[in-house]
């Protein structure tokens, strides 16, 4: 069940659909809600999977990070609000879309 969640968030962030999310794809995905990524964050976010971001790959990196390696779960979560959030607030619309 996670790894068809994992696979439906690939097909939709891989926006020209040929199977490697790139920097253009990802400014994609968060322009598509409404959170605009400048190239550093973009290219951190893409650093973090250590490779080209094939669908492998990120699930590698998802399960690397919920076994507790790299950044501790709830630095996790706490940042992937954080790129939602909107002067203290999240747009409930966005993050309905997210979800």
């Amino acid at each position: 069940e996670q790894l068809e969640m994992y696979k439906e968030c690939f097909r939709m962030m891989d926006i020209n659909k040929d199977g490697t999310i790139d920097k253009n794809d990802l400014r994609g995905a968060f322009d598509n809600v409404g959170v605009l990524m400048s190239e550093g964050e973009l290219d951190e976010l893409l650093g973090e999977i250590g490779g080209p971001c094939t669908y492998d790959n990120m699930v590698k990196m998802f399960q690397e990070k919920m076994s507790g390696e790299g950044n501790d779960p709830d630095d996790l979560i706490i940042q992937a609000f954080k790129a939602y959030d909107i002067e203290g607030k999240i747009d409930v619309k966005m993050f309905q879309h997210a979800l």
